[in-house]
């Protein structure tokens, strides 16, 4: 997997992601570095496809309504 931080943008296999690989926070894991996806205002590993916290309980929170259930789409990981 190629991943690639540019200003305030993360590139996965090509896959572009608003957000930074934030080097102070690691998977519980795999101990990979976490993403922040500024468009779900949260943070995910890109090796397990997993986000690092669940969504919140508020039906109607802006960030959570919408986030899927994994972070990557299966063909980015390959």
């Amino acid at each position: 997997m190629r991943i690639e931080e540019l200003e305030c943008v993360v590139v996965i296999n090509g896959l572009e992601i608003s957000g930074f690989i934030d080097k102070s926070k690691k998977c519980t894991r795999c101990q990979s570095y976490t993403i922040y996806d500024d468009s779900f205002d949260a943070y995910f590993c890109a090796n397990c496809n997993e986000w690092q916290e669940e969504k919140c309980s508020d039906p109607h929170c802006y960030f959570c309504v919408q986030r899927p259930d994994y972070p990557l789409p299966t063909a980015t990981r390959i």
